[in-house]
């Protein structure tokens, strides 16, 4: 989406912001420390796109129902809401995938679709779009997923401007 902003007006340019569950910096699985811009209790804005990323010990975790709760509020207030990779299990332990069809990577499809026995599970798919909700299956399936957004929102000349510039096929 910051690539997009080089082909696109200023007042149509995407802002970007990172949203933590703990105050401070966040270390990631591959050892880069991200510093949030806000903790998710300050973050209180209808986002147009509210997509939580994923990670190897994703599945496993919990963040508590106070997290949960603003998960559901924040979803509800965004035009798009969704999830990278595993980032689906947040999604399903705050209520938000039930009845729904979705995606993740193909390696936690099983454990997500015994964790909500009613969401449809299609581990063999790039990305799904479910109404507001997207999800996407791998890390970079999230690049595609990214993508499809760009070009829905801003017409495929952008979309495909930007997978040339990041040299991914589209």
């Amino acid at each position: 989406f910051a690539e997009a902003n080089r082909f696109l007006p200023p007042e149509d340019h995407y802002r970007l912001e990172v949203i933590g569950v703990e105050h401070g910096s966040m270390a990631c699985s591959n050892g880069l420390i991200l510093n949030a811009h806000r903790h998710f209790s300050e973050a209180l804005d209808a986002y147009d796109l509210l997509p939580v990323a994923g990670g190897p010990q994703l599945p496993f975790m919990e963040f508590g129902a106070t997290f949960d709760g603003w998960l559901r509020e924040s979803s509800a207030r965004a035009q798009r809401f969704g999830s990278i990779c595993n980032g689906a299990f947040m999604l399903a332990r705050a209520g938000l995938l039930e009845g729904r069809t979705v995606t993740t990577h193909w390696n936690d499809a099983e454990a997500l679709a015994q964790l909500c026995p009613t969401t449809q599970v299609e581990a063999d798919r790039l990305y799904v779009e479910d109404g507001a909700l997207y999800t996407s299956a791998g890390v970079t399936a999230g690049i595609d997923l990214s993508l499809y957004l760009l070009a829905r929102d801003h017409g495929a000349e952008v979309a495909l401007s930007v997978a040339k510039r990041l040299v991914v096929f589209t």
